[in-house]
């Protein structure tokens, strides 16, 4: 490789190991289709044809290990194309073990090998398996000596087979780094503030000067302008758009291993995975849907022989799906199993002092079942590798309210339960209802908007000297965003009950999960699509905020987190000794 210079061989070596990365996650679906749904032709070709690749590729950077494993592996699949071999799991056990280790070699942040000692236990291994070899093995032959000679016969025909795919998998795609995506989203959003702002030139116009042919056009330009750069941020959006199936065919070989783990039998089902969904959202979701298919398996289903007892099936289902709610992406996570048990839910909070005995009996099904994702809370006898410490579930909660969506439980005994994920479409731009409140402007998601309601003070009523409004049948309670913030200390400090207001105000009706709360909002400016600008972490001291964005007139407006907005609340309200209901019904 010394004609390429230094540079040239980063770009290589970087072209390379994102190639070779995303092969072998095809491999792997590869392997694991075949290993459930039985051998087929295409599946098979397809999987030798990669494997060829990534000897071809990692000979082109001077990885011998890599090249030798994968050739070996590529030996092994011919075998089983030509009808020498039979494809078991055992040999499914063996490859996806060479491809750990070829992944583990060159996904390095500096390219390496696959260590020495490795590639002879692998290659042995491989060789030991095909029963045509195993006597050479034993008498310290080496096992390749036959593999290249029979490949060698194959490898023009094959290198032509690689070529026509490889022209038509290229000619519709181009490779641009994300960061360049991002800059385009960037300058897109700009230029969606601009149009915002030629907006309210337009109106100031039309209302200084008479009607004029100029004026016209000039309105007329505007519109068209707006149109364009609608489009121009739909495509760029578009462009951030990745299948959710990129993340959902990464849990088959997890949950393969689980199922071996835990002695279960398992039916693991995918649905919806064309559902788009940001590139941001995709990489940051694996982790939380990753540990809730790990609390299926442990917690959700039961062991073979429980099931049969109950009537079930001995193989148990879990079903992960997506699909598209208004402007938002849903990602179920359901199983087949025996359900949750609402009293030992109770019984254990109590037990762990989560709650009281008397909160505990007054709780509904629902609320128990959002006992799960209290820190510290676990069903589990015993601790195992998969669950039991009371610390996961939080953490998934945590991690999807930070990503500015919700979950939530519906379960029935005996029957299984389902975990039920919300997240937006795109962390780049929302769709927002704007308003101001204390005298300061603020925007809240329409996702997490259910109804506005016009109030008058007299319809304010003070329940534990909480401020709460009727709502047609039920008392929902009160906050103001600059009461939560801090900033607002009217009327005897943060937080004190604002009592004799004159004027009449609305009330944003504000869902996160099974709770709802009213917003106090003074005035309504509407819904406009925003451009969230992350706040800088040095003056940022409250995780209420969820960004901020520019309107057309040149004001900030503040762009508030609907959950973390309550989450906040209430915690205020418990320290002053009000209790668990305090800022949500």
């Amino acid at each position: 490789m010394d004609e390429f210079g230094k540079e040239e061989m980063e770009q290589l070596i970087a072209v390379f190991r994102h190639q070779s990365l995303e092969i072998l996650d095809e491999m792997n679906q590869d392997l694991l289709a075949l290993e459930s749904r039985g051998v087929d032709e295409e599946t098979i070709e397809r999987l030798r044809r990669a494997a060829h690749t990534i000897k071809g590729d990692s000979a082109c950077v001077d990885l011998e290990g890599v090249t030798e494993v994968a050739h070996r592996i590529e030996d092994l699949i011919s075998r089983v194309v030509a009808g020498k071999m039979e494809f078991e799991p055992a040999l499914v056990d063996l490859v996806l073990d060479s491809l750990d280790s070829i992944r583990t070699a060159i996904a390095q942040e500096e390219l390496a090998d696959i260590p020495k000692n490795e590639v002879e236990r692998l290659c042995y291994q491989l060789a030991q398996y095909d029963a045509a070899t195993k006597d050479e093995a034993a008498k310290g032959v080496d096992p390749s000596v036959e593999s290249k000679t029979a490949l060698t016969r194959t490898d023009e025909e094959e290198a032509r087979k690689l070529e026509d795919g490889a022209s038509q998998r290229k000619q519709d795609y181009v490779r641009v780094e994300a960061s360049r995506i991002d800059a385009l989203l960037n300058l897109a959003g700009e230029m969606v503030v601009a149009r915002s702002m030629m907006n309210q030139i337009g109106s100031e116009l039309e209302n200084v000067m008479p009607s004029s042919d100029q004026l016209t056009r000039f309105s007329g330009a505007t519109m068209q302008m707006g149109k364009l750069i609608a489009e121009l941020q739909k495509s760029v959006l578009k462009m951030r758009m990745v299948a959710i199936s990129n993340v959902f065919k990464r849990f088959a070989r997890p949950m393969r291993e689980l199922a071996q783990e835990s002695g279960k039998q398992i039916e693991f089902i995918t649905l919806g995975g064309e559902t788009e969904l940001d590139r941001t959202l995709v990489d940051l979701i694996y982790e939380p849907l990753l540990h809730l298919l790990r609390n299926s398996v442990d917690h959700g289903l039961e062991p073979p022989e429980e099931r049969e007892t109950a009537g079930k099936p001995a193989t148990g289902s879990i079903l992960l799906s997506a699909y598209h709610e208004g402007n938002q992406v849903v990602i179920e996570v359901a199983d087949d199993g025996r359900g949750l048990d609402v009293n030992v839910l109770k019984q254990k909070a109590v037990e762990t002092g989560i709650v009281t005995e008397n909160e505990a009996r007054l709780m509904t099904d629902e609320e128990a079942f959002l006992l799960i994702f209290k820190s510290g809370f676990s069903t589990a006898k015993e601790i195992t590798l998969v669950s039991g410490r009371g610390i996961g579930m939080a953490a998934v909660k945590t991690v999807i309210e930070q990503l500015r969506g919700s979950i939530s439980v519906k379960s029935e005994k005996g029957i299984g339960t389902a975990f039920v994920l919300r997240m937006p479409l795109t962390l780049a731009i929302i769709k927002a209802l704007l308003f101001s409140s204390g005298g300061r402007l603020y925007a809240l998601p329409l996702m997490s908007v259910g109804e506005i309601a016009y109030a008058k003070p007299s319809d304010v009523t003070f329940l534990d000297e909480f401020e709460s409004y009727r709502l047609r049948d039920q008392f929902i309670s009160l906050l103001r965003p600059g009461v939560v913030l801090g900033y607002d200390r009217r009327r005897g400090g943060a937080g004190a009950v604002m009592r004799g207001e004159k004027t009449d105000f609305f009330v944003i009706v504000i869902r996160v999960g099974s709770r709802r709360f009213g917003v106090v909002a003074e005035s309504l400016l509407g819904d406009q699509e925003l451009v969230i600008k992350p706040l800088d972490a040095e003056w940022l001291h409250s995780d209420v905020l969820a960004g901020a964005s520019v309107l057309g007139d040149g004001r900030v407006v503040l762009i508030l987190d609907a959950g973390a907005l309550m989450r906040k609340a209430v915690r205020y309200e418990r320290i002053r000794g009000s209790g668990i209901g305090a800022y949500g019904s």
